[in-house]
């Protein structure tokens, strides 16, 4: 993919934006335009600039550049498994100073979903999530992180 930048001011001047040109394959595009309909998109510049921030806001979240943000962690776990919903609330209890929010749901006999709104130390929060995710009964554990600009 090549890239090319322009300078160009919108409007009045007072907005700056940076125009790119990108070179894509035709089936990336095509794959590309359809995912963005089906997200509701109808700007493809919107769409892209969309896809870039969750990519920087990814990179940032692996690689500790950001102090401070905000996510959401969200967990499917077995309640039954060695009292996972003890050890949850315990872990949580730990962190109560990122810990905004958390919200529980029981989708049948076995299996709970649970989301946990963090903002904070992103520190706290990879410790949170790492502890949360030693539990034997977590079936699936995503976070999903923003880097508050």
């Amino acid at each position: 993919m090549a890239l090319k930048r322009r300078t160009s001011h919108e409007n009045s001047g007072k907005s700056h934006v940076e125009r790119i040109s990108m070179s894509l394959s035709p089936k990336l595009l095509a794959e590309f335009d359809k995912s963005m309909v089906k997200a509701g998109f109808t700007d493809r510049s919107k769409a892209i600039q969309t896809a870039l921030h969750s990519f920087v806001d990814e990179h940032n979240w692996m690689n500790d550049l950001p102090k401070s943000g905000a996510g959401a962690i969200i967990m499917l776990y077995d309640n039954h498994i060695y009292n996972q919903d003890t050890k949850s609330t315990r872990t949580q209890h730990k962190y109560n100073d990122i810990i905004s929010a958390a919200t529980h749901l029981h989708l049948n006999d076995n299996n709970c979903l649970e989301s946990i709104m963090v903002k904070g130390d992103v520190r706290r929060m990879k410790e949170l999530a790492n502890e949360l995710s030693k539990n034997r009964g977590i079936k699936s554990l995503r976070f999903h992180f923003v880097n508050v600009m």
